[in-house]
This record gives structure tokens, sequence and C-alpha cells, in this order.
């Protein structure tokens, strides 16, 4: 029962972060902070919007895993993916997409492809087919 819980709202998350994909999570946040604190910069937007999407992609992606394989090992490795997207990727992807495009959500067939892989939960989705492989691979050994 708790895990088809557990489930079922990280598949609504996940859901829900694609439907509103136009959400301005930045205006939001900035409501509740000081007006010296405002966020109204273009680029600052932009960057703040791709990384709380990628951040409630990727916990709802691991809360996914750890309900389905109910393994402690498989959350730590999407942990580990979680940190090398947030702290690796998401950095190169904002310089090279903010210098080359700046802050329009269209962009170039190369960098729309990039931006599927590393915001979207694409590299979460990939590493559960690993496991499921593994799994079966296991089984069969």
């Amino acid at each position: 029962m708790k895990r088809g819980i557990f489930i079922g709202g990280a598949l609504l998350v996940l859901v829900l972060v694609f439907v509103f994909q136009r959400f301005n999570y930045a205006a939001a946040l900035t409501s509740f902070l000081p007006e010296g604190l405002q966020i109204n910069q273009p680029n600052t937007v932009f960057i703040v919007n791709k990384t709380i999407r990628l951040v409630l992609n990727d916990v709802a992606c691991m809360v996914l895993i750890y309900a389905w394989f109910k393994e402690r090992k498989y959350l730590t490795l999407s942990f580990y993916l979680f940190l090398v997207e947030v702290c690796l990727l998401l950095p190169i992807y904002f310089i090279v997409k903010l210098t080359l495009e700046g802050d329009s959500e269209i962009s170039s067939p190369l960098l729309s492809q990039i931006h599927r892989l590393i915001v979207n939960p694409l590299l979460m989705f990939l590493l559960m087919v690993g496991f499921i492989y593994q799994r079966v691979r296991m089984k069969n050994a």
C-alpha cells in the first residue's frame, strides 16, 4: 500500500512538473524574498527555473526508484547521478545555453537534446532501465 502511494506520488510530481514546465518558479520564490533579494535578471530567472525543475524531477525519480526497487544501493547510485547532474552537467549547460542563445525557451537542435537529457528526468529513466536490465540478468544467470 505504502509502496503504491510513493510510486503514484512520484509519478504525479513528474506529470505536474511536465504540465507546468512554463511555470515561473523564480517569480513564486521572489514573492517570499525581501525586496533587496528579488530575482529579476532574465538569466537568473532562467537558471532558477531550470534548476528547480531539475531538482523536482530528480527527487521524484529517486522516490520512484526507491519505492519500485526497494534497494538502498540503487538510491545511492541515483543520488550520485543527481549530484553529477547538478554540480557538473547543469552548470555546463547553463554556460553554453546562455552564452550561445540567451535565456530564450527555444533552443537549437543540439542544445534542445542536451536540455532534454539534463533538465528532464531522462538520465534517471535510463538509470531505471539499467536497474531493470540488471535484475533480469541476475535472475537468468
